[in-house]
């Protein structure tokens, strides 16, 4: 029953994030915008895309190749504008507008608010359920914290690390130099080591310390296995009464 909840709780935050991004008008910032990303082939959809990952609500176009990521915060500081202001097409899809000059923007709103609620509140849900637990501190020879896979965050947790490694189906998650989360399969190229080497605070929680320096890190147990042995149980049970 757990592992079904989880189940469930992951398929509606998957179709959230399934949501179209909406387009939100034509407006005109009070102060100087900082473009994240410029191309030559800008279209408004991947400068969307591009805020999403970034983390950020909303997407802005201007002069029909620059993007800027922008918080709810930041939209105080936009005022809305006629459609027909925002008149410079894009540099990539010449039938559609990526703002207009000077500080004349096309925004889109990226649906990432409406991620973080749900993410939130599925958090809440599976905090009674979670199967979660600490293993203890580890070093790694193999430079997993160098790995091309790994995720870093200005605002990291151990909490956060475990439900990104349960997303990515692997049984553990492992933090190290205060903001960096690894995913792994097991704990086969880790050895331990006392939990005084893990004494880098997170970034997001300095109440709470995520991993050491260099390869030393902070591993825990996601439950994904145990998750993954109940649905596979669930299954095996719900075949025999058909």
């Amino acid at each position: 029953m757990v592992a079904l909840s989880a189940f469930v709780l992951l398929i509606t935050i998957g179709a959230i994030s399934a949501q179209i991004e909406s387009y939100k008008g034509c407006y005109t910032a009070s102060i100087g915008l900082t473009a994240s990303g410029t191309s030559q082939d800008m279209v408004n959809a991947d400068c969307v895309e591009h805020c999403r990952t970034q983390g950020k609500a909303y997407s802005a176009t201007g002069e029909g190749k620059h993007c800027v990521c922008l918080t709810a915060a930041d939209m105080q500081n936009l005022s809305p504008a006629s459609d027909s202001q925002c008149d410079v097409s894009c540099t990539g899809k010449l039938t559609e507008k990526c703002g207009g000059t000077d500080e004349t923007v096309t925004v889109w709103s990226t649906g990432q608010g409406k991620r973080e609620l749900a993410a939130k509140t599925t958090s809440e849900n599976l905090r009674t359920t979670s199967t979660q637990s600490y293993k203890g501190c580890y070093t790694t020879s193999d430079g997993a914290l160098t790995a091309s896979g790994h995720e870093s965050s200005l605002h990291m947790t151990n909490q956060d690390c475990a439900k990104h490694c349960v997303a990515q189906g692997k049984a553990y998650s492992a933090t190290g130099e205060g903001k960096h989360c690894v995913c792994l399969a097991d704990l086969q190229s880790l050895s331990p080591v006392s939990d005084s080497q893990c004494d880098v605070s997170c970034t997001g929680k300095v109440t709470e310390n995520c991993g050491g320096v260099d390869d030393i890190v902070t591993v825990w147990s996601t439950g994904q296995g145990k998750r993954l042995l109940t649905l596979k149980m669930l299954v095996e049970a719900m075949r025999d009464t058909v």
